[in-house]
């Protein structure tokens, strides 16, 4: 019964959404290659690329959001990789958009905007991963301004997802209260020519699946469910982006991603080679899914207390 109301809130939810047509992917697409390029020098956590990168998307969030400029979120954190640590400091980029009912559960919608950087004098931009996801954040947040969502919605960049999840992990320690919420996490979502996207998170919060279906209706993608089993090993990815330091406090997330590609983690990861109708569609997604999100988000969250909370291995 549970399974077949939150169908028919879908319905409803698809009725309220905007239409495709009011969907600014090219704004999305512009991001995704200004943030790419090679003046952001691959966008590292730490560097002046990433400054620049940071920088673009303030003054980008600024104007979408009614003048208003988004809090910054300053952190520091050691980094133990084969057992040499370091104190990585970075900026995660918050805007909070009001709902019109007040209190109740809170929607996070995430994407990462650093990348690696540069190495041997080879700049790896990160078309892909993560310029795709940030450029789509914009995307949601213009549409979110002219069409207010029902319940609060943080969308939030985060930096240093290279570097561990850092961004991710210091924000839910010190920026989440005791009100409910959902995550839907965008990484890695424009390099793929098979017009295949993959939406994890399903199975560890199944009343997700029929919202996503409706959702994935709105598109000419192919919306595949999985990635996200214990059995699937390496190719389980909860703990693979920042969805994780979500998911380790039993909080429901979606997760859009494509699956690896010759260009993943490669200087190759430009801009020119992202087929650009595919990413368009994936943003339009996104969108979609925010807004079906936020309409069920009350039944999402009682679903997911009615579980017990998540292991806080990945």
């Amino acid at each position: 019964m549970k399974k077949l109301f939150l169908t028919t809130a879908a319905l409803l939810a698809a009725c309220s959404q905007p239409s495709s047509a009011k969907i600014d992917v090219e704004l999305a697409t512009a991001a995704m290659e200004v943030l790419s390029a090679d003046a952001m020098q691959g966008r590292r956590t730490g560097t002046q690329g990433n400054q620049m990168a940071r920088d673009y998307l303030v003054k980008q969030a600024t104007q979408l959001n009614g003048g208003v400029a988004p809090e910054l979120h300053s952190f520091t954190y050691e980094l133990d990789r084969r057992g040499e640590v370091r104190t990585i400091s970075g900026t995660n980029i918050i805007v909070n958009i009001p709902g019109k009912t007040d209190g109740g559960p809170v929607l996070e919608i995430t994407a990462h905007y650093d990348h690696l950087g540069t190495r041997d004098d080879e700049i790896f931009n990160g078309a892909d991963d993560n310029a795709s996801g940030s450029g789509a954040l914009l995307s949601i947040l213009k549409n979110l301004r002219n069409t207010p969502p029902e319940h609060d919605v943080n969308i939030v960049w985060f930096d240093a997802e290279e570097l561990g999840l850092g961004g991710a992990g210091e924000y839910v320690k010190t920026r989440l209260d005791d009100r409910p919420r959902v995550n839907m996490n965008l990484d890695m979502i424009a390099q793929n020519k098979d017009g295949i996207i993959y939406m994890a998170g399903a199975y560890h919060t199944p009343a997700l699946k029929p919202l996503i279906e409706m959702a994935a209706e709105t598109v000419d993608l192919e919306v595949r469910f999985g990635h996200d089993r214990p059995e699937d090993g390496a190719n389980d990815w909860t703990g693979q982006s920042d969805h994780r330091a979500f998911h380790q406090l039993g909080i429901p997330f979606v997760y859009y991603g494509v699956e690896d590609h010759p260009h993943y983690h490669q200087t190759s990861d430009e801009f020119d080679t992202i087929p650009l109708n595919i990413y368009r569609d994936a943003v339009r997604l996104a969108v979609s899914t925010a807004y079906i999100l936020d309409e069920n988000l009350d039944e999402i969250a009682q679903s997911a207390a009615q579980t017990t909370p998540a292991s806080t291995e990945p």
